[in-house]
């Protein structure tokens, strides 16, 4: 059986379209929990009505205390051998779980991919090269690189996980993580995966509203990229998985975290030259040059990054806002 977890707070426009396309699904054998995290519209009734018809889904009323405190519950209550994680906004493709499940039965995670869905009608599709199972070790670098330059190991959406490998390690999502939880919540389940299958699909279908958090100015952002950077690279050192490809893949995300941390901050008045002196102090700054062609931005700002010209960029933020 397999265990669907989907977190539900203020979704009443969207949660209809969303359990509707998993109680459709193809793939018959699942337990559907939805934890109503506090809502405060139409959700809470929605969940009821879908819980009395459809006897696969059940709900968990409980007060608000974020996303990931409501998927922490849901792993804690799910009996089924595997689990997805599906947002309460998003809907899925008939036949989703049951391709899931058809190319997870050697893999201790299964990886899909995910179709962007914009508010203006526009897609974006991101899905694995192909469909193939792999060991996790540096012979397959490049496929496990492939999956995060497309993002794919970032989220908790598109994938299936052991629910053996998450309780037998403790594994769950960070609560009062208000950026990134998901992805520490995946690098610390890949640190007990041996083998990883890729299904060259994308049947999930990801809603992207003006509201997603990633598209929020956070005054701590630049921190909580670097530290999820960190993470990463120390996946790829651990697991031998470093090699000339996978770092370029690397250091082109740091540049874009540093050139972007840069530059949200110096877009605020209170921008002190002490911030900017904290983003170019990062220790890799020292291999940012080796790496700065592929990354698109004027030479000069590669320039006084590579040489941590911290005033000259207080300078210049300054100047900008006068003007």
């Amino acid at each position: 059986m397999i265990s669907i977890i989907i977190p539900v707070y203020n979704v009443g426009k969207y949660l209809g379209q969303c359990l509707s396309s998993v109680s459709r699904q193809t793939y018959a054998d699942f337990e559907c929990i939805l934890i109503d995290d506090g809502s405060t519209d139409e959700s809470t009734g929605i969940c009821d009505q879908w819980a009395e018809k459809d006897q696969r889904i059940r709900v968990i009323h409980k007060k608000n205390e974020g996303v990931s405190a409501a998927r922490n519950l849901g792993i804690d209550v799910a009996k089924g051998e595997k689990i997805l994680f599906v947002d309460s906004d998003d809907w899925l493709d008939e036949e989703y779980v049951e391709l899931m499940v058809k190319h997870s039965e050697e893999a201790d995670l299964a990886v899909s991919g995910i179709i962007y869905e914009y508010g203006n009608g526009n897609k974006k599709i991101l899905q694995p090269y192909d469909t193939r199972l792999f060991p996790l070790g540096s012979e397959n670098s490049s496929h496990f690189t492939n999956l995060c330059e497309k993002g794919l190991l970032y989220g908790p959406v598109e994938k299936l996980y052991l629910r053996s490998i998450i309780e037998k390690n403790n594994i769950r999502f960070p609560v009062g993580c208000s950026y990134g939880e998901d992805l520490l919540f995946n690098f610390e389940y890949l640190e007990h995966v041996k083998t990883i299958s890729t299904v060259y699909s994308a049947c999930y279908h990801y809603r992207i509203t003006s509201n997603t958090l990633s598209s929020r100015f956070r005054a701590n952002k630049f921190d909580e990229d670097y530290i999820q950077w960190k993470v990463v690279f120390s996946f790829y050192q651990n697991y031998h998985l470093l090699d000339e490809s996978s770092k370029q893949y690397l250091y082109h995300r740091l540049w874009g975290i540093v050139y972007d941390g840069l530059f949200q901050s110096g877009k605020h008045e209170d921008t002190s030259s002490s911030s900017i002196k904290h983003i170019l102090s990062i220790p890799e700054i020292k291999h940012l040059k080796q790496y700065r062609h592929g990354f698109k931005c004027a030479s000069w700002i590669k320039w006084l990054i590579c040489h941590r010209h911290a005033l000259a960029f207080y300078i210049y933020f300054k100047l900008l806002r006068k003007n």
